[in-house]
């Protein structure tokens, strides 16, 4: 153990973590220890004021985000959207509440034309959504692949046609598409009905609401929102029929039978021209007239043959696919023919005649058989 070093060893009882560094005054004071922690500065009070009306005006915003979100963007404000378009015969303010059914649907629309809302079209009234619920299981498994159950409700409601009540079911599917960013909203899935008239093969053209509609197989097809709808036949030469108001709801298509007749007109026109064609008929001196009803059997030589028509046939009528069948029995009719040696004869007969009558280049047209 070596000497102590007066200049270089502390002094006795001195801690040596206060001990001053070698070669330095005893004498001196001693520097502070430095902190083991860093000072924290204490905030000043606006900082706390800006802090605390950021976190208010964030609250606010996700409330009324929230608010918006559960008072505007609703099933039910969707529903009494459309029916109120409608209402005012608005038809791309009603579709604008809808969402296209897929291909792949039953309801699927095709090509089929969508008829106006016109003069002509009485909307729902007495409109009343009596419930939204989520679909049940069954109805789950029968509407669209979706990728959550929550994106679908079923809204039920009650409204009037003609003073007669409906009650049905709307479904709803809120999209994915999100209104101005923020707001995913709900749109009807569907909501456009079917409509077909009957009139037979080759009848005559169909109007809905005054739209004319073109047939196919005997029946004018077409989309049609809910509501009533007057459906007539179009103008035209040879038929005719009552038109019938329609009640068309959201879920059933719905099948009109329009039933054509003969026009009295054109009856009176097919008249005329069978008579024309029996005269014409009559004209001939033939016992035997080319296209004509009647004839009589040569026996020897014949004649000076003359034709007198004593009783038209009595017509009668059957509507087909675009034409008029017609028949006509107990015409009767006079032959008269020199035979041999000058001798006159005559003899009456019974004939009837058939044929069709049909529009050719825009007339009423007869063609005998």
């Amino acid at each position: 153990m070596s000497a102590a070093d007066p200049a270089t060893d502390p002094v006795p009882g001195t801690d040596l973590a206060t001990a001053p560094a070698p070669g330095t005054d005893p004498a001196a004071p001693l520097a502070a220890a430095p902190a083991v922690f860093a000072t924290v500065r204490k905030p000043r009070r606006w900082v706390y004021l800006l802090t605390g009306v950021a976190l208010a005006v964030l609250l606010t915003g996700i409330t009324g985000l929230y608010a918006v979100q559960s008072i505007l963007y609703t099933p039910g404000r969707v529903v009494t959207g459309y029916f109120a378009a409608l209402s005012e015969r608005d038809a791309a303010a009603a579709r604008s509440f809808l969402e296209e059914p897929r291909s792949e649907s039953p309801n699927d629309s095709g090509e089929l034309p969508l008829i106006p809302m016109t003069a002509s079209y009485q909307p729902p009234s007495e409109v009343v959504v009596t419930s939204i619920e989520e679909l049940n299981e069954v109805e789950l498994a029968g509407s669209p692949a979706a990728a959550n159950s929550d994106d679908w409700r079923s809204a039920a409601v009650t409204y009037l046609l003609d003073d007669r009540t409906h009650r049905e079911k709307l479904y709803l599917h809120r999209q994915e598409r999100k209104e101005k960013g923020v707001f995913r909203g709900w749109l009807i899935y569907g909501g456009i009905n079917r409509m077909a008239a009957y009139v037979g093969r080759d009848g005559p053209g169909v109007l809905i609401n005054g739209q004319a509609v073109p047939t196919r197989e005997g029946y004018a097809r077409a989309r049609v929102f809910p509501g009533v709808h007057e459906v007539r036949l179009a103008d035209d030469p040879l038929f005719e029929a009552e038109p019938e108001a329609a009640e068309v709801g959201l879920l059933k298509p719905h099948a009109v039978p329009l039933m054509p007749t003969l026009r009295e007109s054109a009856r009176d026109e097919v008249e005329s021209q069978v008579k024309a064609y029996l005269d014409e008929c009559a004209k001939s001196t033939d016992l035997s007239p080319d296209g004509c009803p009647f004839s009589w059997i040569e026996i020897g030589t014949s004649k000076k043959v003359e034709w007198t028509i004593d009783a038209y046939p009595k017509l009668s009528f059957s509507v087909g696919d675009g034409e008029v069948a017609v028949r006509g029995l107990l015409g009767r009719v006079t032959v008269a023919w020199t035979g041999y040696g000058g001798v006159k004869h005559e003899s009456d007969l019974l004939y009837h005649i058939t044929g069709q009558a049909a529009v050719i280049d825009g007339k009423v047209t007869f063609r005998s058989d």
